[in-house]
């Protein structure tokens, strides 16, 4: 059996932890009153929000299975797991750069508490951006 370098595994942990925080973080806050089954929302906005969410949390997959499983070529399945992840974070901060343009906000009053002061999505999704881009640093070795 061979050897993984500690530096690969220890990439694809916090690759993983990264695309846990996109797959399966928001349903849990997102399938609640102040987003999906928020009185005020209209019909076709709680299915574009569950649309989103079943897409991220299938992409997550898609990237668990080629961070992990996908032998043939580890390096592209860590470069694959990688450009999805930048592919749902990119979306994330395209809305978030644009809120003024459509009307949006970054939280809602009762949703997710700020952190330290910070938006709560902002704070998440950057520490898990920031945890996304180190891993991939350590787990694109050629080596594996």
């Amino acid at each position: 059996m061979e050897s993984v370098p500690k530096s690969i595994v220890v990439g694809r942990v916090l690759m993983t932890l990264a695309t846990l925080i996109y797959g399966v973080l928001p349903p849990f806050v997102d399938l609640t009153e102040t987003h999906v089954f928020h009185p005020e929302w209209t019909p076709h906005s709680r299915m574009h929000m569950v649309w989103l969410l079943g897409t991220n949390s299938a992409i997550a997959v898609l990237a668990l299975y080629f961070l992990w499983l996908h032998k043939a070529n580890s390096a592209f399945g860590v470069r694959l797991a990688g450009i999805l992840g930048l592919c749902v974070f990119g979306g994330f901060w395209l809305s978030a750069s644009t809120i003024s343009l459509y009307g949006g906000a970054l939280s809602d009053k009762g949703g997710v508490p700020p952190i330290l002061g910070m938006d709560a999505n902002i704070a998440v999704f950057s520490s898990a951006l920031l945890l996304l881009l180190v891993g991939w640093f350590f787990a694109r070795a050629r080596s594996a």
